[in-house]
């Protein structure tokens, strides 16, 4: 597992000789309301039942799960957060090359690198549209071009995407993802769509996403979509998520999880936290809001670019001389705030931040910090 992510609190509060709770946290995008209530009530009952294993089946979190994204049982398949479940899909055996995003989520290369598959990176573009609103492109028509290319040769590739991108926001093209993925099924090779921010994007409830990928699967036997609970549920630390495919690619993973890979207080959480409505709605509320008030912020600072967010994150470009991400963190370090330095990702630098989308009154103290930074 690599180390280069963002939300690693325990070690700052240590180097800043604080406790994890003083921390603000702008690098790691977790729902700013916090834990599901109903989640936590859940859990806390279950706590009687840790000196039992958990149920190995996962019964009752796939028959919520299913419920809640309209999804049947047979497509899911659960495990310990969307990072083991990308290391499984990596295991599927006779791929010959992968492709993944650049910039894009570090995982996505690690687990490939752990399956020995080699790969290439994808570049998206940054680009500004007629409006003068800035995106990152996706090139479609590359990708189009060698799925085309591939039919009728023996190698067999892994196409990753991310919808939404992270850490750009970028959203997919349901008519080219129906394009490229019939290309790369007469190729017999797969296309993953890592939507483990998909719940953030939208006003409809979870099944009803239309910016979801998902609703491709009975269409196409060889997308697979990887969904994170941990962002939307704000339990990072509990670790589950799942894959949505059809029923043989589901078998297959199974066969590459561990029993018991999902613990007691992970299936009591979420079993509860997915039949409360109230909570989407009001996550989805707060989100779009701190949306438009932190792009307005930030958008009026002269040299910063903002990309417009489509999820709880947005990217920053830095555009001033003498300021960079690392004096930024810096800065922020003082408030005991953190920010991710996008120095790691493939095709962007030191000029370039992430910041998720935090509580009004956080999202207020840091773009004033940060216009401080910017006039001085």
């Amino acid at each position: 597992m690599s180390d280069i992510h963002g939300g690693n609190i325990f070690k700052f509060a240590h180097e800043q000789r604080i406790e994890p709770y003083e921390v603000i946290d702008f690098s790691a995008n977790i729902n700013p309301l916090g834990p599901n209530q109903k989640g936590l009530d859940a859990l806390h009952n279950r706590l009687r039942y840790i000196n039992h294993y958990p149920d190995a089946t996962n019964d009752d979190v796939l028959n919520a799960i299913a419920d809640t994204y309209g999804v049947d049982k047979n497509q899911i398949v659960v495990g310990n957060g969307a990072a083991e479940l990308l290391y499984a899909i990596c295991r599927l055996p006779n791929y010959t090359g992968a492709f993944v995003p650049a910039p894009g989520f570090s995982e996505y290369k690690e687990a490939l690198k752990a399956s020995h598959i080699p790969v290439r990176d994808i570049f998206y573009r940054p680009r500004i549209d007629d409006n003068g609103v800035p995106y990152f492109e996706i090139p479609y028509l590359a990708l189009e071009t060698f799925a085309a290319e591939l039919r009728g040769q023996d190698g067999r590739v892994i196409v990753f995407l991310g919808n939404p991108n992270n850490p750009d926001g970028t959203l997919l093209d349901i008519n080219h993802i129906r394009i490229l993925a019939g290309m790369l099924a007469a190729a017999n090779s797969l296309l993953v769509i890592d939507e483990s921010f998909i719940d953030f994007v939208g006003n409809d409830m979870l099944r009803d996403n239309e910016q979801s990928m998902r609703q491709l699967i009975d269409e196409f036997d060889n997308i697979i979509i990887v969904h994170s609970f941990t962002k939307f549920y704000a339990v990072p630390g509990l670790r589950i998520g799942a894959v949505f495919a059809n029923p043989n690619i589901i078998k297959q993973l199974q066969s590459f999880i561990p029993a018991w890979s999902v613990n007691t207080l992970a299936q009591a959480y979420l079993e509860a936290a997915l039949n409360d409505s109230d909570y989407v709605k009001r996550t989805k509320s707060d989100v779009q809001d701190e949306q438009k008030f932190m792009y307005q912020s930030l958008s009026a600072i002269e040299g910063i670019t903002v990309y417009p967010p489509s999820a709880n994150f947005m990217l920053l470009h830095i555009e001033k001389d003498g300021i960079t991400a690392d004096l930024i963190n810096e800065v922020l370090k003082k408030h005991n705030m953190i920010v991710r330095n996008c120095d790691n990702y493939e095709g962007l630098g030191n000029q370039w931040i992430r910041l998720a989308i935090k509580d009004h009154e956080s999202n207020v103290t840091v773009s004033g910090i940060i216009e401080e930074i910017f006039k001085a």
